[in-house]
């Protein structure tokens, strides 16, 4: 802003209109002191959202937020129990610093509930709330809640914000800015374009749901905290709902700058007792160990513990509580027993993968686990060099075999001519030379970011085009140029035949390029789905690749058979020679276009399936733990259904199978 704009700016009349976000705002009056103050030609500016923007909320409404939302349901086709939790609704925990401006509304509202109305917490809390409780106490539940509710409210009013699930223990930079990393998540989870999320957040058009701040370290907490209040400060009409653990928030001993808070603190014995007694003879023995047992029945008060009592007990599943000096890891074991069991049911094996995984999200601090990406991501770092010869031993091999076969048997079948000998000798170097450049080719994206690929045929083939046509019309104008010097040297005319043809496929190796990576932080749609992209991107290219280059060479070759050089050159037809040398300039360009990714996948993942860190049938493995409620699907990934349960598998992972340093896969950055 230049100085005079400046001076004009205070020098503005103070009854004139100025132009503000909200529209033209015209004071009057004593305003500085106090008094008779009017406020005049007062008008709220729609913004709008684009056609774009509006076809992107229809969808995350519609289908993106409710799947995940659906997804996230505990005890899928089980019919979950909702236990009636009590409940501590207060501003105890956490600072508004401007009460005066921003009161919580509580009405009629008593501290204790005795069950949680998320609808009426946050109404009196403007959509700012701090949910706090012990492990397992339905803090993630009643985010999801949240979400619930706020998708329903949005698909009603086009002004509602929408609801945004993150989780904050994938957070590892700590001194990153909240927003900055809200808007980077929301891409990674959602696939909403940075640009555009950061256009809905300064007009306040989502509501951010915070999960998992007690995964964090205490001084990642701490930080994280401090980020959370700077961006409520920045973002002050921004919806935040917040989620801890009550110890590991209060150990912080800071407080977060929203407007309520709610504390669940678990079920009533009374409640308890009586959902256990209406559950009639499936439930006789849990009924007579509550009975028996004062500490189990304190145990089940959790809103978790319950549910997974329950679901044993009506499973008929065999649950030894007298001999478990600690209640919680009895029931926790109780309950992976009897997945398990259900799995090898199954012919899925349980072995010690499912603890390996679990141990490397809790030291990771991820929340979720990508089948598709897994086998790199979490081989130890011992097998990196393995993996690596591996994949470059397959990508040269690949090429330089298939390439042997075809050359060969295409010389050996061809009749005598005097080029034969010459292409005896080119049989064997060809491959080799073709093999090396694939070794080369894979090593320079050996450990590259993971991620899927986009291929356009179309557009590939009318880049071709268009090269063609233009190479064509050079091509011909120096053939006339050359044809009117009138050359006679065989030297010469032989340079330049040789360099029309090597021209001529110029725009078919340009198609090697014809794919690019997706953003590597963005989770697949769906499991397997990055492996189809890649099998599809690879696929695609070498198609194309293989049929511009024999179709260019095939005319190529038939218009300059009758010059000397070509003729003789030629073992077969055109059709036909231009075969040799298709198969291997299509399978370099397959391995610059994914399969070289494929490659790496598939050898990690026989590495970690040969030293029992994966199972041998990963995808059937994957829907068994499914199936038995440990894990949750998330998008492309899965997701352990508590906390608690990640852990427990964890600590049952032995320490010589754990591993503390990983691949190098190279940064997303």
């Amino acid at each position: 802003m230049s100085l005079t704009s400046l001076i004009r700016k205070i020098r503005r009349p103070f009854g004139e209109a100025v132009r503000t976000t909200f529209g033209d705002v015209k004071i009057s009056g004593y305003f500085a002191a106090g008094r008779d103050v009017n406020i005049d030609n007062f008008t709220v500016s729609d913004s709008a959202l684009s056609k774009p923007e509006l076809r992107l909320r229809k969808k995350l409404l519609n289908k993106i937020l409710p799947a995940w939302l659906n997804e996230g349901e505990y005890w899928q086709g089980g019919g979950e129990i909702k236990f009636p939790v009590r409940a501590c609704f207060s501003t105890d925990h956490v600072s508004n610093p401007r009460r005066d401006v921003h009161p919580v509304h509580t009405g009629s509202l008593s501290r204790a509930w005795k069950s949680v109305d998320i609808d009426q917490a946050l109404e009196a809390s403007s959509g700012k709330l701090l949910i706090l409780g012990e492990p397992g106490s339905g803090k993630t539940r009643n985010l999801y809640a949240v979400m619930k509710r706020a998708i329903d409210s949005a698909l009603e009013d086009k002004h509602s914000p929408i609801p945004f699930y993150l989780h904050l223990s994938e957070r590892v930079d700590s001194h990153k800015d909240m927003a900055t990393w809200v808007t980077h998540s929301a891409r990674e989870n959602y696939g909403i374009l940075p640009s555009m999320f950061t256009k809905w957040l300064r007009g306040a058009d989502v509501m951010v749901i915070l999960d998992g701040l007690d995964e964090l370290k205490l001084r990642e907490r701490k930080n994280c905290i401090s980020a959370i209040n700077r961006f409520t400060s920045e973002f002050p009409t921004v919806q935040v709902v917040v989620a801890c653990r009550f110890n590991e928030y209060r150990d912080t001993g800071k407080k977060i700058n929203l407007r309520a808070s709610l504390l669940l603190e678990g079920v009533e014995d009374r409640v308890v007792l009586d959902l256990v007694r209406a559950g009639g003879e499936a439930l006789q023995e849990l009924r007579t160990l509550l009975t028996r047992d004062k500490k189990f029945r304190e145990l089940v008060r959790n809103p978790l513990l319950l549910q997974l009592a329950v679901s044993l007990h009506s499973a008929g599943a065999t649950v030894d509580m007298a001999r478990a000096a600690d209640k919680r890891e009895g029931l926790l074991s109780a309950y992976v027993e009897y997945a398990e069991r259900r799995m090898q049911r199954s012919g899925t094996e349980s072995g010690l993968w499912l603890p390996f995984i679990a141990r490397v999200l809790r030291d990771k601090h991820k929340v979720m686990y990508c089948p598709d990406r897994a086998p790199v991501e979490f081989l130890p770092l011992e097998f990196a060099k393995s993996a690596e010869r591996r994949t470059l031993m397959a990508a040269a091999g690949c090429v330089a075999v298939i390439s042997l076969v075809l050359r060969g048997a295409m010389v050996l079948l061809a009749p005598e001519s005097p080029a034969k000998p010459i292409y005896l000798i080119t049989t064997i170097a060809v491959p080799l030379t073709y093999g090396h450049l694939a070794w080369l080719v894979t090593k320079k994206s050996v450990w590259d970011p993971l991620t899927s690929r986009k291929t356009q045929a179309t557009m590939s083939l009318l880049r071709f085009a268009k090269r063609a046509v233009i190479l064509s019309l050079i091509q011909t104008a120096t053939v006339w140029l050359f044809m009117r010097i009138d050359i006679d040297n065989e030297a010469i005319e032989s340079f330049i035949v040789v360099a029309l043809i090597g021209s001529t496929i110029w725009p078919a190796l340009q198609m090697t390029h014809e794919s690019s990576p997706s953003d590597p932080s963005e989770i697949p749609n769906r499991v397997g789905g990055e492996i189809a992209s890649l099998i599809r991107s690879t696929a695609i290219v070498a198609a194309l690749v293989s049929t511009a280059i024999y179709v260019t060479l095939s005319v190529t070759f038939s218009a300059l058979e009758p010059a000397i050089q070509i003729g003789n050159g030629l073992l077969y037809d055109p059709l036909i020679n231009s075969l040799f040398f298709v198969a291997p300039v299509a399978l370099i360009a397959a391995l610059k276009n994914g399969g070289a990714d494929l490659l790496r996948r598939d050898q990690c993942r026989r590495i970690m399936v040969r030293y029992g860190y994966l199972p041998k049938r990963h995808g059937v493995a994957l829907e068994e733990i499914r199936k038995s409620s440990l894990v949750i699907p998330r998008r492309g990934a899965f997701e352990f259904r508590h906390s608690l349960i990640r852990d427990f598998l964890a600590r049952r992972l032995p320490e010589d199978m754990s591993a503390s340093e990983f691949v190098p896969v190279r940064s997303a950055q």
